[in-house]
């Protein structure tokens, strides 16, 4: 009887040295709940630098869009110009600029400068070829590659019958390299250059995704409303319902 009395008291008291072991001291608790503090303030500035990154980002898409525009519209007139220098040339008399004339505004409809389309079956043999590896190389993934194809395509051959293809797969190219600026250049030019070109209503879409991607949310808003305006059976309009709601 005495000996389990003893032991009992033994293990009461282990129990108590044991429970007062695990117990943090106050000095402890207190510099515990300082770096709780500071690590929350940590993960906020985390936080709040992470959303303030993003929004540089998306900025920095946005002036690339703006800067791309303004770089098609310079080309576009610098190509008008040189049309005019071309058919003065032609008549024999020197072109005038004068300064009071404003700048020809470029429109949706207006067509790039015509060129010749090829027409010998050695000239087509040439363009079918060079846009068949253009396409190759984007679907094998190699979409640097299909960038700089497209590019020479449309240099050398921009009035063929796939000359809008090759622009709207050019755009493609740069949405898979995440190049969203430059994709979004690339499309809204198939609707510019090809309005009749069945390839407009994928590029819309497309549009709508790459501001979408680059968090622009009225512009891709925008795309979306226009492809269900005006190609509301099309199977992209189809996927742009989805994208709006997605965005709204």
């Amino acid at each position: 009887m005495k000996v389990t009395l003893w032991r009992s008291i033994f293990l009461v008291v282990l129990l108590a040295q044991f429970g007062a072991g695990c117990k943090i001291p106050l000095d402890e608790r207190q510099a515990v709940a300082e770096l709780q503090k500071k690590v929350a303030v940590l993960e906020d500035e985390l936080q709040t630098g992470a959303g303030r990154q993003q929004s540089l980002k998306q900025e920095l898409e946005g002036l690339r869009v703006r800067f791309d525009e303004a770089r098609d519209l310079i080309l576009k007139q610098g190509e008008e110009i040189q049309a005019l220098l071309r058919a003065q040339a032609v008549k024999g008399n020197p072109p005038t600029f004068a300064n009071s004339v404003p700048a020809t505004k470029v429109t949706g409809e207006e067509k790039p400068p015509s060129v010749p389309a090829p027409s010998s079956p050695g000239e087509v043999q040439a363009f079918e070829k060079i846009y068949n590896e253009s396409l190759a190389a984007y679907q094998n993934g190699d979409y640097e590659n299909a960038v700089k194809l497209f590019a020479a395509y449309l240099r050398d051959f921009p009035t063929t019958e796939k000359a809008a293809n090759a622009r709207y797969w050019l755009g493609e190219s740069y949405y898979s390299l995440a190049q969203y600026a430059q994709a979004i250049t690339e499309f809204k030019r198939v609707q510019k250059d090809f309005p009749a070109s069945a390839k407009v209503p994928d590029a819309l879409l497309k549009t709508a995704m790459s501001y979408e991607a680059i968090g622009s949310r009225e512009p891709a808003l925008a795309a979306c409303t226009e492809l269900l305006r005006k190609y509301p059976g099309s199977l992209s309009a189809e996927l742009a319902e989805k994208a709006r709601a997605r965005l709204e």
